[in-house]
């Protein structure tokens, strides 16, 4: 049998793999943009592959959209992530967190396969909620399994792993777009995410339910402490989302706050967009270099995104979370600059900026909160509503940034960087609602 370590160290890493997908659904049709909406010249959706399933089934070589129907395509998977992740609750009270995880699994495997297989808007929809709601179930469960198998001295650093394989996922889908951006071929993207999927519902057979750890005994005392405590609060069953808002536990309260502060942070400061259409961002400025450019950022971004492991037991959550952000509306301001002027230079440094803002701060530390300020019987409802309120945010954001980038450019190249005047401001009242969160709950502590 393994050691401790060990297993402890393969049960993070499979549960993590399921972040991963998040990350690959992040960038999996970033840089296909072209070639998926029959972008590239000669290619008019009209061409054909056969596909030999029984009958004569039509795969097309790419598939016309707009680049606002691109736009929903791309975020429309948010909303799956919303219906998951406010299923998570439920889901893992009846199946506990690895069966949960086996869901995620399985819902990612079946969406991936729909988008890979579909041949009209209407088909990848669908298929794009599907994989968002598997993805919504990983979202809330993850950094919880992982906060209930580590040992206390590095709770918070191995809640970082959570986004670090995010990040993994996203740099996987941008890389694969270089051999697969390409008419039909592109589809052969999605088929690593099914892969990817299978090798998560195989490896489950051997993961152990931390029911060590678990919510359902979070108010549970050890036999040293069971005599000081009084019988009502030798349990605490597991709060429902209803009751987790009805609650007039301070704690509870002052807690879920500063969980739903830090998760529309999170998405207000607009760097799931900037993940989601860097290609097409970067393209006024860097021509036919931008899909470089934007896998360059990725790679940059997967080092940086370990940095907080090592930082937060030091720095505590609280200025991971305010002065990155602060650097990331400083960041967005020159971004706009560079962008409306076509300076490369200033662009590339001022959008590295802005992601290495992020992945320091916003990015991983978003995800160890709840753990962190929630009583323990409250984990898993709050985890809930926040990455829920995260994902109703996300798709806002998303949905939103191309046709308000355009809007406000007046359809101007000199124009396009306007949107992020907008994100520099954002961030800087995220700073303050995060302060202002934090200190309440501060004096609930005191």
């Amino acid at each position: 049998m393994a050691s401790t370590p060990i297993r402890t160290a393969l049960m993070a890493a499979w549960a993590a793999l399921h972040t991963t997908q998040y990350g690959f659904a992040i960038s999996s049709l970033n840089g296909l943009q072209s070639p998926l909406t029959c972008g590239e010249a000669g290619h008019g959706g009209g061409g054909a592959h056969l596909v030999d399933d029984g009958e004569q089934s039509m795969l097309r070589d790419c598939i016309p959209m707009s680049p606002t129907q691109f736009g929903l395509v791309v975020s429309i998977f948010t909303l799956g992530g919303l219906v998951g992740s406010l299923g998570a609750t439920n889901l893992t009270h009846h199946a506990g967190r690895v069966g949960t995880l086996r869901v995620s699994a399985t819902a990612v495997l079946l969406g991936s396969a729909g988008v890979g297989l579909a041949n009209s808007v209407g088909a990848m929809i669908p298929a794009r909620i599907l994989v968002g709601f598997g993805c919504g179930l990983a979202t809330v469960s993850v950094p919880l399994f992982l906060a209930e198998i580590a040992p206390p001295s590095i709770k918070r650093s191995l809640g970082i792993m959570n986004q670090i394989f995010i990040v993994i996922g996203m740099l996987a889908s941008q890389s694969l777009s270089f051999p697969f951006a390409k008419p039909y071929i592109w589809r052969y993207v999605l088929v690593v995410s099914v892969g990817l999927a299978v090798l998560q519902l195989i490896g489950s057979l051997w993961v152990r339910e931390p029911s060590a750890k678990s919510e359902s005994q979070a108010g549970r005392p050890n036999d040293e402490e069971a005599p000081l405590i009084s019988g009502d609060a030798e349990v605490q069953n597991p709060l429902t989302i209803k009751e987790l808002l009805l609650s007039k536990d301070p704690q509870v309260s002052r807690g879920l706050l500063v969980v739903l502060v830090t998760q529309l942070s999170q998405q207000f400061c607009g760097v799931s967009p900037v993940m989601y259409f860097s290609t097409r961002i970067l393209t006024p400025v860097f021509q036919s270099n931008s899909r470089l450019i934007a896998l360059f950022i990725i790679i940059i971004k997967l080092p940086i995104t370990a940095t907080p492991a090592f930082l937060i037991e030091r720095v505590g959550t609280h200025p991971l979370l305010l002065y990155p952000t602060v650097f990331m509306s400083i960041s967005a301001l020159l971004l706009a600059f560079g962008i409306n002027n076509d300076i490369q230079a200033l662009s590339v440094i001022a959008i590295l900026s802005f992601v290495i803002a992020f992945s320091v701060g916003l990015g991983p530390v978003t995800w160890v909160v709840p753990a962190e300020v929630m009583p323990k019987h409250a984990v898993t409802a709050a985890g809930s509503v926040g990455v829920a309120l995260n994902w109703s945010a996300n798709f806002c954001m998303s949905a939103a940034f191309l046709p308000l980038q355009q809007w406000m450019s007046g359809g101007k190249d000199s124009g396009e960087g306007n949107i992020f005047f907008v994100l520099a401001v954002t961030c800087l009242m995220a700073v303050l609602a995060m302060r202002v969160a934090f200190g309440l709950r501060d004096k609930v502590e005191a």
